[in-house]
């Protein structure tokens, strides 16, 4: 799924954070807490869960990913290598739920490890759809942002 299409979602998509759609955004924020724990373990297989059968990701410096089985392989390789033990938070930004079946989420991130050094933040936009009753993630696309200047 490309910007221009989520764009597109969006823009004909009802009202952003109906009345009544409270429990969507806590269970869109779950989504990210398992997402999250799962990254905490090394665990490819439950990171490439949080996401649908047809989602696609798309990282700094990487080529897009398509497809669940393909997003694992991703993160097996990347567990195993460049992200070997890192931590990552997450920080939600914003949750916008339109209707039933969609949410688009802004969120920042930070990674770091201690040996070998590491430490990088970032900014994402993950759509996700509620199918079969659990929202899963369509579309990701991550960016790097610059590095905090030294306090002084």
């Amino acid at each position: 799924m490309t910007l221009a299409t989520i764009a597109v979602l969006a823009a004909l998509a009802p009202q952003a954070n109906p009345p009544g759609r409270a429990s969507d955004e806590q269970a869109v924020r779950a989504h990210f807490d398992r997402f999250g724990q799962a990254w905490s373990r090394g665990d490819a297989a439950a990171v490439a869960a949080t996401y649908a059968e047809d989602a696609d990701i798309v990282r700094p410096g990487q080529d897009p990913v398509q497809g669940r089985a393909a997003i694992e392989a991703f993160y097996v390789r990347q567990f195993a290598g460049p992200l070997k033990d890192t931590k990552k938070s997450t920080a939600i930004e914003r949750v916008r739920v339109f209707g039933p079946a969609l949410a688009v989420v802004d969120s920042r991130y930070e990674m770091d490890r201690d040996q070998p050094a590491f430490h990088v933040r970032g900014a994402s936009v993950t759509v996700l759809v509620k199918r079969e009753g659990e929202w899963v993630a369509v579309a990701s696309r991550s960016y790097r942002l610059p590095a905090e200047a030294p306090n002084r």
